[in-house]
């Protein structure tokens, strides 16, 4: 009950700020025009006054938590039970309200800001000259969903296609901690500790949080810094929620090479990277379509030979950057008009190519006809959403036609094993997000002969370890998320 009334507490606090302010403004106009509207100025102030009292009241049992900074919390506290104060006295003392009244209202302010620091930080006001380093712009990690390795891009124009280069950087100051203090931050700081977790110096993210450790460095399938981030967006164990600043693909594979090189906060590493006009790059997604999840696939050509001394990557270029590598006609724009017309989103993958995506995200109402139309540019779709659709098994019969498809999301769709007998005929398919789906370890089995399947997603569906562990033994190669690590379902306000 009484966390109940601390969680109202962002909302009540909203109450006295309308109220007071209007009780203020309804004061100037009455004077400002000589009206009289003396009593409803003194219910403005008796409302606003008693709102603020029990936006206090809240505030208290939320600061007892602990996943706050104290020292914030207090002028918080301080001000608000002053602007409450002063409300009051500006109410029953009618002979000195324009002073009582424009103490209020500076109280109210400064309760207000240090309410803002709080939630949002101290710089979300005014952020000032700094600017946190993004990620994209010097070297641009990607996750090698064969061999876990970091495959990285470099915007230095002065490299060369066979030339990499090799830097060495204090990976953990340099590349991890600007991304924790743009995404994480705000609520895993000095500032504010939800679930009693910090991530804004070593010592605290070894500690973990309430709920535990989150970092087994070398391991990053065992951290849940890291596995956190890739849990469907409405799950209420991924970070950061929703509604906040989510992590790049990039960054996710950022933090994924830092725990799987061992989660050094001091050490040196070395990266290797090859030139952006490299032909064996594959581009960041363009369409603006998020993947749920994803890991990036090896970008490298093989073999790629670094400098002298430098270590060998290896990482075969994966069947999207070979089809990338060998555009085929370009789709034909009467189809792409029409299925932009049924609310189907199309986008191209790269500025001028023929490869699409195709999200049926924004399509109210599901018909098959919409996936034969989208079967007149089959050759093209490479990647493919119809999450949250309620596409039955024979209505992918149509896939059959889309030879080039890479990635397919079918989650929190009613399929079943039935139609995992289409998608197996899919040869270039390399990531399946089958997520709330009814499909079950006999629909496995049809998986394994997919060539170039690379990543596997199964939580929430009707299979089994054992199941799972089979198909593990069939392609060792293949990595399948079951989202095994989410034990418990917290409380909303409890991260990681």
């Amino acid at each position: 009950m009484f966390d109940f009334i601390a969680h109202l507490h962002p909302l009540l606090v909203h109450l006295p700020i309308g109220i007071l302010l209007f009780a203020g403004a309804l004061m100037v106009f009455g004077r400002w025009r000589s009206v009289d509207v003396e009593a409803a100025e003194s219910l403005a102030w008796g409302l606003g006054a008693g709102s603020a009292l029990l936006a206090c009241g809240a505030g208290w049992l939320l600061a007892q938590s602990g996943e706050y900074d104290a020292d914030l919390v207090q002028r918080h506290q301080w001000t608000g039970l002053a602007t409450a104060g002063f409300g009051a006295l500006t109410y029953f003392i009618k002979r000195y309200r324009p002073a009582l009244a424009t103490a209020t209202v500076l109280f109210l302010t400064v309760a207000g800001h240090y309410g803002g620091n709080l939630t949002h930080g101290e710089d979300y006001l005014f952020p000032g000259a700094k600017t946190v380093a993004d990620t994209s712009t010097d070297l641009e990690p990607t996750v090698s969903a064969q061999v876990g390795e970091l495959a990285i891009r470099t915007n230095d124009s002065g490299a060369t296609a066979t030339q990499p280069t090799v830097r060495r950087t204090f990976f953990y100051r340099d590349r991890v901690v600007p991304v924790l203090e743009t995404k994480c931050y705000s609520c895993h700081s000095s500032r504010k500790k939800k679930g009693g977790l910090r991530l804004d110096t070593e010592a605290f993210i070894r500690q973990g949080g309430k709920n535990g450790s989150i970092l087994t460095p070398g391991n990053p399938q065992k951290s849940k810094l890291f596995t956190y981030l890739l849990l469907p967006e409405g799950d209420e164990m991924h970070m950061p929620p929703k509604g906040k600043l989510q992590l790049s693909r990039n960054e996710i594979a950022l933090i994924h090479h830092w725990i799987k090189t061992g989660a050094s906060f001091k050490e040196q590493i070395e990266v290797i990277a090859p030139a952006a006009t490299s032909s064996g790059l594959v581009a960041a997604s363009t369409d603006g379509l998020p993947t749920n999840p994803v890991y990036e696939l090896p970008v490298l050509p093989a073999n790629t030979t670094p400098p002298a001394g430098g270590p060998v990557v290896n990482a075969p270029a994966s069947a999207e950057a070979r089809l990338l590598a060998n555009p085929i006609a370009a789709p034909a724009p009467a189809v792409l008009e029409k299925l932009r017309a049924e609310q189907v989103t199309i986008n191209r993958l790269t500025d001028a190519g023929p490869y699409l995506s195709a999200n049926f995200v924004n399509v109210k109402s599901f018909e098959p006809r919409l996936l034969d139309a989208l079967a007149g540019v089959g050759q093209q779709v490479m990647r493919l959403r119809l999450s949250d659709q309620p596409v039955r098994d024979a209505d992918l019969q149509t896939l059959r036609q889309f030879p080039n498809l890479t990635r397919l999301n079918l989650e929190n769709t009613p399929i079943t094993d039935a139609a995992l007998g289409h998608v197996s005929a899919l040869p270039n398919l390399e990531q399946l997000n089958l997520y709330g789906t009814a499909v079950t370890d006999a629909g496995l089995a049809q998986l394994a002969q997919l060539p170039n399947l690379k990543v596997l997603y199964l939580w929430q569906t009707k299979t089994t370890p054992a199941g799972v562990e089979r198909l593990r033994k069939a392609r060792p190669d293949l990595i399948i998320e079951t989202g095994t690590l989410q034990l418990a379902k917290p409380d909303t306000n409890k991260a990681l």
